[in-house]
């Protein structure tokens, strides 16, 4: 049996979708240090730490290790930033044949569609990541989608792989993007500068969340939901735990590790969190269902 890691012994879980996608966030960020510290098996110094994920139609393999010298390759033509999205379009259900085009855009070689290499370095450390298809897997069944750009382009719904781009958007200071890409084509042609918003429902875990977004006005001020006001990258953790299905225990101690003082109990119920970023309105509302 492997020894556990760092975060198995804190965290008391298995690690997930969360800890695949916190390394590669750990990586971008070229806190090498803190991935070994939280992920390497019984503590050893740097050498190979080994993820997996499996999903209904899916089986993700990452593995992360320490490089004698930068990595040359050209296999290395990913990116961290790839592999997440990756990672979210795969746990959000999207069709395989989507999935492959958008690989096929970053100019990723796609032999097999139904095995996918991907590969990525970051200074000395390197990252190989291959996700196996079920040969079973059933075929994507169509969902109702709405009418904005990105959705009439997918052809799906809007759901967390959206909230999330929204906020890299949002933090890049890239507003009208998101309004372009988010914002109801009837709304973007005839709706008044108010009435531009993007607002939708989508499912993480146990939990409903409401995702809200809006440019808003310097001049005009504007009140936060009491005990709501977070940081972006709060924000992206707690969604993270939410769609992993980390426990209301988990989701606390990461937002009262962020100066919000909250409960498991109120966790386990009803939530906000927002957040003003430049000069957008986020607001997200988490209700567990029952």
């Amino acid at each position: 049996m492997r020894a556990k890691c760092l975060m198995e012994e804190l965290e008391q879980r298995e690690l997930d979708s969360f800890d695949l996608i916190n390394v590669l966030g750990l990586l971008k960020e070229s806190d090498f240090k803190e991935i070994w510290r939280l992920y390497s098996p019984g503590g050893t110094q740097p050498g190979k730490i080994d993820l997996s994920l499996t999903l209904d139609s899916y089986y993700v393999g990452m593995t992360v290790e320490s490089l004698a010298s930068l990595a040359l390759s050209p296999k290395y033509q990913a990116t961290p930033h790839l592999m997440q999205a990756l990672i979210r379009r795969l746990l959000c259900g999207h069709r395989h044949g989507l999935i492959l085009e958008k690989l096929r855009s970053y100019q990723v070689p796609i032999e097999d569609g139904n095995q996918l290499n991907l590969s990525c370095s970051v200074g000395t450390y390197g990252v190989d990541m291959v996700v196996n298809r079920h040969p079973e897997a059933p075929e994507y069944r169509f969902k109702r989608f709405g009418t904005s750009r990105v959705e009439q382009e997918e052809q799906r719904p809007l759901d967390h792989y959206d909230v999330v781009s929204i906020l890299y958007l949002a933090q890049w200071n890239q507003t009208q993007r998101v309004i372009e890409r988010y914002v109801p084509q009837e709304l973007l042609n005839e709706g008044t500068e108010e009435e531009q918003v993007v607002r939708f429902p989508s499912v993480a875990g146990d939990y409903r969340v409401d995702f809200f977004f809006q440019r808003i006005k310097n001049d005009i001020p504007r009140d936060l939901p009491r005990r709501g006001n977070v940081d972006v990258a709060t924000m992206h953790q707690v969604l993270r735990r939410i769609f992993s299905q980390h426990t209301p225990e988990l989701v606390a101690r990461e937002l009262t590790n962020n100066g919000i003082v909250i409960t498991p109990q109120e966790v386990a119920q009803e939530f906000v969190l927002a957040r003003i970023v430049n000069d957008n309105y986020i607001e997200m509302r988490y209700t567990r269902k029952q």
